[in-house]
């Protein structure tokens, strides 16, 4: 028919390739010079097999989706995209539902290929991935320094510059009448020969489980650091002085009852604790600590896992 030749006149000049299928028979009734060059099996009827080399109905196929959008929401258009894997190629279709000059409706699709802007996308999105892992490894890193900034490496606890740092908030700030803020100082009994004994693993484990066991006595608004070695601070305030010594005694019996099992030998160290306290505003926090450590030098000097406290 005449009307035909002219109707596929017009839709060989599109800069694409394009092609028609009948929607109950699946024949292609019509493809345009750029798909006819790059058909796979041009004398096969069937679409699957002609336009896509496929041995079965193609799964991205879009006819039943045409039919069902043309009866329920009046629309018989779609936009999908596949990868052919024969050529290696992805193509974005342009699906419509038209009525073809013979009577026919049939399902017209536009296909450009989209390979290279797939391949930006993907490049991007490789590059963005990239990003996204070396900003959240240097956020790591920065979190992992900041914590170091603060934190003793081995126990977990504040180091000396942390610990000072909120000791002097709680040294400066008001409290409430009958209240004071106390200083311990702790020391684990013969570290030395602990380490010498049994090496510095077990002297770095003794470390640990000395500083879980302190923790497990401590309130949430008390202040635990490591002030180098096997010496330690704790910072705790109360308005009753026994329940100081409790707390304090509590932690020197804990520490007492801690085991590091070494074969068969388990064994076991002690602490002697100093504690002193803030009485007048003209005093520094680094006079507290001084007569603090003066107790717990008292503590040793009088049988060790002792406690010393200037009342």
């Amino acid at each position: 028919m005449q009307e035909n030749r002219l109707f596929e006149a017009l839709l060989d000049v599109i800069p694409f390739a394009a092609y028609a299928v009948d929607i109950e028979t699946f024949e292609v009734v019509y493809a345009n010079k750029m798909m006819t060059e790059n058909m796979y099996a041009p004398r096969e009827e069937f679409c699957w097999k002609k336009v896509a080399g496929q041995d079965e109905m193609c799964s991205w196929c879009t006819v039943s989706e045409l039919k069902q959008r043309s009866r329920k929401f009046k629309n018989e258009k779609t936009i999908s995209s596949y990868f052919d894997e024969v050529t290696d190629t992805w193509f974005q279709a342009f699906d419509e539902l038209v009525s073809w000059p013979d009577g026919r409706t049939v399902k017209y699709t536009i296909l450009i290929d989209i390979t290279e802007q797939k391949e930006i996308q993907a490049s991007m999105i490789k590059t963005h991935t990239k990003l996204a892992i070396q900003s959240k490894k240097l956020k790591e890193a920065n979190e992992k320094l900041q914590f170091l900034s603060k934190k003793d490496y081995l126990t977990g606890i504040d180091n000396r510059r942390n610990y000072f740092t909120k000791a002097l908030k709680i040294f400066e700030t008001p409290l409430d009448d009958g209240f004071h803020m106390y200083v311990g100082m702790l020391d684990i009994d013969k570290f030395k020969d602990l380490n010498d004994t049994y090496g510095h693993a077990i002297g770095d484990e003794a470390l640990k489980i000395f500083t879980k066991e302190v923790e497990n006595h401590l309130d949430e608004c008390d202040v635990f650091g490591r002030l180098g070695g096997e010496e330690f601070a704790v910072i705790t305030v109360y308005n009753n002085e026994t329940e100081v010594l409790e707390k304090f005694d509590n932690i020197k019996e804990g520490i007492s009852q801690l085991v590091i099992n070494k074969g068969d030998n388990p064994i076991s160290f002690t602490v002697s604790i100093g504690i002193d306290k803030k009485e007048t505003t003209d005093e520094t926090i680094d006079e507290i600590h001084e007569r603090a450590d003066k107790k717990l030098y008292e503590a040793k000097n009088s049988g060790r896992n002792r406690i010393k406290f200037r009342i």
